[in-house]
């Protein structure tokens, strides 16, 4: 019989006492091998005899902060690339605005930061404003330039300072043009309007709504002349006045020195055969007006006037030697500014009065004549000039008690 049919009837009962000490042995001796080969293989192995469950879940929870510590850095990680590349991206996008799109947009329209008539240290509106007021704001001069600030897409901020030149008074200007528009009020650009002097250009010369207008306004002009016979003598006065006719520059420079005591300050020129409000001119003060370098010197060589003494020397009698500066300085001015269309779209815009262009070509054809000036003087030299036939009509702008008083007002 063998051992496992020992072992079965073992589990039986059915075998006799001596079989079932045989097998009883058997089994013992394989329990105690069984303990042997278990007791090895821990030893190999590095096993212990007991798990500690406590250390196995204290590592599990310090393996799950890692996992956890490891996704919040990983997120903040890619958060601050993708908050980089925004911030990255706005700033391309605000450069781009600045420096790309905004001065494409610019140099659409009037910019008057540029130096671009050929003048090395001053923005081109400093002689803009300075060629625009001495032709077309009898006058006023421009005291001072404090530039331009390009605000963008075609849009600046003009700070300047305008002199009226009867009161000495200065004012500061404060303005804008934006995409070649002004904005703000017309006082902001015009200092006012001259309705009185140019009355009679509205109408042309020889018809009878002329000759109606002309009566009316030589009893004006005789009123006026009533009232400053009125006034003490050392009243300082501005006036317009119209000559009984046109005169040649030398034929002004004549009248001029033959009455010293009055200041022919501004000159209105001819520049139309029929004028209507088109009042353009120059002033006649080498010092009147803001001086600075000069611009493009063959192309506008007397756009200052005092340039025009080196220029035309005084070896001539001295009258024709004047009346050739004077031609030179309005021609210069009218040449520049028939060349500046944009800007003077801009600062003063598209109207009959100031086209410039058509002033040039009408002067260039018929010479430079004047019809009227502003002027000024004390009471009984303008009533000597009044008496000498040289004048027609009269029309007082502005009285002061005497001219020294400019110097109160300016200070």
């Amino acid at each position: 019989m063998t051992f496992r049919e020992l072992l079965e009837k073992y589990k039986e009962g059915t075998l006799t006492e001596e079989e079932k000490l045989l097998v009883e042995q058997e089994l013992e001796k394989s329990e105690a091998i069984n303990d042997y080969l278990s007791d090895e293989l821990e030893k190999t192995l590095g096993l212990k005899s007991e798990i500690n469950y406590e250390s196995v879940e204290e590592n599990h929870v310090n393996d799950n902060e890692k996992i956890v510590r490891e996704i919040k850095r990983t997120v903040n990680r890619r958060l601050a690339a993708v908050v980089g590349i925004s911030v990255a991206c706005v700033l391309a996008i605000i450069l781009l605005i600045q420096y790309v799109i905004s001065p494409i947009a610019s140099s659409q329209y009037y910019d008057p930061t540029k130096k671009s008539s050929g003048q090395e240290f001053n923005q081109d509106l400093t002689y803009d404003l300075k060629a625009i007021t001495e032709v077309s704001m009898p006058g006023y001069a421009i005291d001072f330039i404090y530039g331009a600030e390009d605000l963008g897409f075609g849009e600046y901020n003009l700070l300047f300072k305008r002199r009226d030149l009867f009161t000495d008074e200065t004012e500061t200007i404060n303005a804008k043009i934006d995409k070649n528009m002004r904005i703000g009020t017309h006082e902001q650009f015009y200092p006012r309007i001259y309705t009185s002097f140019n009355g009679l250009l509205n109408y042309k010369e020889g018809t009878d709504e002329y000759d109606k207008i002309l009566e009316f306004t030589k009893k004006l002009s005789d009123e006026d002349i009533e009232h400053v016979r009125e006034l003490p003598s050392t009243s300082y006065i501005s006036a317009w006045v119209r000559f009984s006719e046109d005169l040649n520059m030398k034929e002004l420079y004549k009248a001029m020195d033959e009455y010293k005591k009055v200041d022919f300050k501004w000159i209105a020129v001819r520049t139309a055969q029929n004028q209507e409000e088109q009042m353009m001119g120059f002033l006649t003060g080498l010092n009147d007006g803001f001086n600075s370098d000069a611009v493009d010197e063959e192309k506008y060589p007397g756009f200052h006037l005092v340039d025009t003494m080196m220029l035309i020397p005084s070896r001539d009698p001295y009258e024709d030697a004047m009346a050739k500066r004077y031609e030179m300085h309005f021609t210069s001015l009218l040449k520049y500014l028939s060349d500046r269309k944009v800007a003077t779209s801009a600062l003063v815009g598209n109207t009959k009065n100031y086209d410039y262009e058509s002033a040039l070509n009408y002067v260039e054809e018929n010479g430079i004549n004047t019809y009227g000036a502003l002027i000024y003087g004390e009471a009984n030299d303008l009533l000597g000039l009044w008496e000498s036939g040289l004048i027609m009509l009269f029309d007082t702008d502005n009285v002061l008690p005497s001219k020294y008083i400019r110097n109160i007002y300016n200070n």
